[in-house]
């Protein structure tokens, strides 16, 4: 048959800018590991930031799932 490689389990995020507001806090999403369905997300409460490691997928907005989920 032929060699396939395995895709990463881990995609960084950051370059394709994914950014969405709840509850007076804007999140942006900087990875996402497929494996664990985690994300690494920066969370801005106005001036206060914060960076969460293991953020889970099931908690983004249905629109955002759309568009992770061809990767």
């Amino acid at each position: 048959m032929g060699y396939r490689p395995r895709k990463s389990p881990f995609t960084h995020l950051k370059a394709r800018n994914l950014v969405y507001t709840e509850n007076d806090q804007t999140y942006t999403l900087i990875s996402f590991n497929r494996d664990t369905m985690l994300l690494e997300v920066h969370i801005k409460d106005g001036t206060e930031m914060k960076i969460v490691t293991d953020f889970p997928f099931a908690h983004l907005p249905k629109k955002i799932k759309q568009e992770l989920n061809p990767l």
